[in-house]
């Protein structure tokens, strides 16, 4: 069992961290000194918080609000100089002494009493090498010395801003996670001395005004305000070329100290001097920014590498080696080794935690260790392939995908045990202590950690928050691949549903990803309400994300299904106390005309943003792109929902244009065609009646006759060639008459891949309206333009099969025989909606078009046997959250096979899940709504 050193040390643990203890409203009666300024302290930073902003990051104060505060402040002051009146300094620690000092003077500075604060400073005495009993101790002092410094350059009087360069010469270990608060008023300092030595921006740094101060013979000082001026927000600080001249002296310190000459230590050294080298190093350089990419311009992967794998021969079991270690390996996509490592780190931490009773140290960065983990070794990431970045292989190369996904269990429990012990450490609460698991949205208006005084953008909350998302990220993995029972599937939903609202919980309005994921699950488990009001919140916060403005869009169609059906239940408690805002909001379905209208209303700020975009000449992201356009065909969904699919076929035209105008334009080399693609205009069907069978059982090689064309279908073939080639001019021009070297060309037809398979989507899409409306010869049309801009799929065999199912059912069920092999390959295999589609397909041919006089079977036990094969394959699809479970065709398909065998009770079954489906059925599915993959 673990003794603290000092009763009030588990309260400093917490203060590092940059929390307060979930009690510390009761320290205002306790009759210990610490806590006493502990209460103090918590009222500071929560007048900070909401009435004087950050006072000490920001370089201009807001002096009306901080005036109107004076009264609150003056009453801080005279009780805090009271609680130490009432306690002799012999009693006082010097941790308890320092941290009286360092909020007494910074209440003197929010009261711009800066004499008195200089003089109050001035006063203690800071020892360089106090008597500390434990780590918990000395990180607490860590965070009260920097605060001291960041308050002491702040004076008015003349070189004040030398206590600032001093704390800098004197600077060992920068950025350790589990300082936050130390991290704070770190980066506090060096926004101040960045400020001052360019003048604010006015003239911008070179790197040798870095390395030219008083401080530059400390390498970790000159490593952390560098790579801290590298960061996006401070671009302002530093001229262009300071990255490059960085990167030069980053690599030249690096290759040193490789070459260094050092005998590996025994078990009993410490690695101090090393570690904290590292430790700083590798957290000034990721603190550059979130994107791994833009951290990689400055320490490259293959270099951090060659540095970490030397150190290791230097150094016995680093933590922050490893640690560093595999996310460089992970940068490099070397993910066996990377796995291995994290094996390897997991012991060292098991180990020391035994060594410390039970203790975690720096638990933070042990969080994030098995987070990157978690987040690059999920099969989403690194075995189902990337369809904006090509054909990729998987990144695994000697584990297989079961192995991984056992492992990634086992890692998952762990990291849930640390985020427990770290809700200890920092007083957090859930749903489990505050009781509200029953109410979705209680993060909007419940702060289930008063105690928490920090921004969403804060380090400790994203990676907390972080944390909880991937853990239910890698659930949503096993939900749509990995359940083999619906028990078990419905339990990977419902912990989905609680991680990422924990993830919520800590980080309600920081991360709109976080946001839509999470309305977007709600939206498939049928919390319609909660859904829409989330995603009402969100697009206050976020108006430009389009997903969830498609997303609302088809949850509010949703809910007009709902209301009119007879089944109008409701799927959620009292939701109304979200938000004063959305409690105004109103409660009754939008009608039809509405919805048009609003999703006018989503589409007009699409084109606004991409206006904006041109004239600023910044480039619009792949996915933002791809969410305009799925918004756009969500419009013809409403239209043909309301006023019938006639009416849309003008408009196809319009989504082939959109598409031109985000994927098309600004390019600066038109394509030649595909000579390896299918001839543009080539019957689809009697190339595919000529191509080799499948031999599975139940297909029977067909023995069609020809069939006889007259002049009338000829003109119709011929009226539907005109009408897809219009349509063919406003998307791509395949037929460019523009001239290309084979590498050009190579290039060219690389970095287009991503957007000719979004073409291909269309033109399948245009396939869709074609067949539901009956006109054949325009939906084969379009089926060729998509075998003719990508390459032929599961997706088009797909399409085929439906194309033919009435009228050429042998070749349909070649074509979606042809697309279940592909399934079985890894670029497709989990590809569930696309699966989802081609099972649809064969269920319509099966059980809809077959004509028992000309049968696809050859006897009753054929029919039998094909029946059961489509039945197995439908009741696996129900255990795929959610593009099975959630799908009425599935359900009404397979109510469709139970009577046939005469199955009463799953016939029921099957059919109370369809009408259940259908009561709340968007004008589309949700999943338009997910990222392109």
């Amino acid at each position: 069992m673990f003794i603290e050193a000092s009763p009030n040390e588990r309260y400093m643990r917490t203060l590092s961290l940059g929390s307060f203890p979930q009690n510390v409203l009761d320290f205002q009666e306790s009759p210990d000194f610490f806590q006493q300024i502990a209460f103090v302290d918590y009222q500071l930073q929560l007048l900070i918080q909401h009435d004087l902003g950050d006072a000490i990051a920001s370089s201009n104060k807001n002096t009306e609000a901080a005036r109107s505060a004076t009264e609150k402040l003056a009453e801080l002051k005279n009780y805090i100089t009271s609680v130490n009146a009432n306690y002799s300094k012999r009693s006082q620690s010097y941790s308890e002494s320092l941290y009286y000092t360092v909020v007494l003077a910074d209440l003197h500075y929010l009261s711009f009493e800066y004499e008195n604060m200089s003089a109050t400073l001035s006063l203690f005495s800071l020892s360089g090498s106090p008597h500390l009993e434990s780590e918990a101790q000395t990180d607490f002092i860590e965070y009260l010395t920097a605060r001291f410094y960041a308050l002491f350059g702040s004076g008015k009087r003349e070189g004040a801003y030398k206590h600032w360069l001093e704390y800098l010469a004197k600077l060992t270990n920068y950025g350790t996670k589990s300082q936050i608060a130390a991290n704070r008023w770190q980066d506090t300092i060096l926004l101040r001395v960045v400020g001052l030595l360019s003048s604010n921006g006015a003239r911008p740094l070179r790197f040798k005004d870095i390395i030219s101060q008083s401080f530059s013979e400390n390498a970790c000082s000159v490593i952390a305000i560098s790579s801290f001026c590298l960061r996006p927000e401070n671009e302002k600080y530093v001229i262009k070329e300071f990255k490059n001249d960085f990167n030069v002296f980053l690599t030249e310190l690096i290759n040193t100290k490789v070459k260094q000459k050092k005998d590996f230590p025994d078990a009993s050294v410490e690695n101090c001097e090393e570690e904290t080298f590292i430790n700083s190093l590798y957290e000034s350089i990721n603190d550059i920014s979130s994107q791994r990419p833009l951290v990689a311009q400055v320490l490259k992967p293959k270099l951090s590498k060659k540095f970490l794998v030397n150190m290791t021969e230097k150094t016995y079991q680093s933590f922050a080696i490893l640690s560093n270690l595999i996310r460089t390996l992970l940068d490099l996509e070397e993910y066996d080794e990377a796995i291995a490592a994290l094996k390897t780190y997991i012991d060292y931490v098991e180990k020391d935690q035994e060594q410390n009773h039970g203790r975690v140290n720096n638990i933070l960065d042990v969080i994030d260790v098995y987070t990157v983990c978690l987040q690059h070794f999920n099969p989403k990431h690194s075995f189902i392939p990337v369809a904006r970045e090509g054909d990729i292989t998987k990144k695994f190369k000697y584990n297989d995908l079961y192995t991984v996904v056992e492992q990634l269990k086992v890692f998952t429990e762990k990291l849930l045990h640390y985020l427990s012990e770290l809700a200890k450490v920092a007083d957090l609460h859930y749903d489990e202590e505050a009781g509200l698991q029953s109410n979705r949205l209680s993060f909007l208006y419940h702060r289930y950690n008063t105690n928490l005084v920090m921004s969403d953008q804060s380090k400790f909350v994203k990676t907390v928050a972080k944390a909880w998302f991937v853990i239910g990220d890698f659930y949503s993995y096993l939900t749509s691949h990995q359940s083999p029972t619906p028990e078990i599937m419905k339990k990977n939903v419902d912990l989905v549903l609680k991680y990422w609202k924990n993830s919520l919980i800590v980080n309600s309005t920081g991360n709109s990803t976080l946001l839509f994921r999470y309305a977007l699950e709600l939206s498939y488990n049928g919390f319609v309400e909660p859904a829409i009001k989330l995603c009402k919140f969100i697009l206050k916060k976020y108006p430009e994300q389009f997903q969830v403005w498609n997303l609302l869009v088809l949850l509010l169609s949703a809910d007009e299904t709902k209301a009119s059906s007879v089944d109008d239940r409701s799927n959620e408690a009292n939701n109304a106390a979200v938000l004063d805002d959305l409690k105004k909001s109103r409660s009754e379905p939008l009608t039809s005309s509405e919805l048009e209208s609003f999703v006018e209303d989503a589409l007009n700020i699409a084109g606004l943003y991409m206006q904006k975009c041109q004239q600023k000449g910044t480039s619009i992201s792949f996915q933002k792109k791809y969410s305009i356009l799925q918004l756009k065909m969500t419009q013809l969904a409403m239209w043909e929902a309301k006023h019938g699919i006639e009416y849309i076929l003008e408009s196809i035209a319009e989504v082939f244009v959109l598409y031109r105008e985000l994927f098309e334009l600004g390019d600066s080399k038109p394509e030649p065609p595909q000579k390896s693609l299918q001839p543009p205009r080539l019957s689809v069907v009697n190339s595919r009646a000529e191509s080799k069978w499948s031999h599975r059982p139940s297909v029977v090689d067909p023995s069609v006759p020809e069939l006889k064309v007259d002049k009338s279908s000829l003109r119709e073939h011929r009226a539907a060639k005109d009408k897809i080639k219009r349509l063919s001019r406003v998307g791509i021009e395949s037929n460019s008459a523009g001239k290309t070297s084979s590498k050009a060309h190579q290039e060219a037809l690389s970095s287009s891949k991503p957007a000719r398979r979004v073409l291909q989507e269309i033109w399948l899409w245009a396939a869709s309206i074609y067949l539901r409306l009956g006109s054949m010869e325009e939906a084969e049309e379009c089926i060729v333009e998509a075998e003719t801009v990508s390459p032929p799929n599961v997706k088009t065999h797909t399409y085929l099969g439906l194309l033919t199912s009435k009228y050429r059912k042998f070749l349909s069920l070649q074509e979606f025989e042809r697309s279940l092999e592909e399934f079985h390959h890894p670029e497709e295999k989990f590809n569930k909606k696309a699966y989802g589609v081609t099972l649809l397909g064969m269920c319509k041919l099966f059980l809809k078009d077959d004509d028992p006089s000309n049968s696809l079977f050859i006897s009753n036990k054929d029919v039998d046997a094909g029946l059961i094969r489509i039945k197995n394959y439908l009741e696996e699809y129900t255990h795929c959250w959610p593009y099975g479970y959630n799908c009425p065709e599935v359900w009404y398909y397979l109510s469709a096979i139970y009577e046939k065998f005469d199955d009463k009770l799953l016939l029921n079954e099957a059919l109370w899940k369809c009408v259940e489906l259908e009561n709340q059925r968007p004008v589309r599915a949700y999943s338009v709504c997910e990222d392109w993959v």
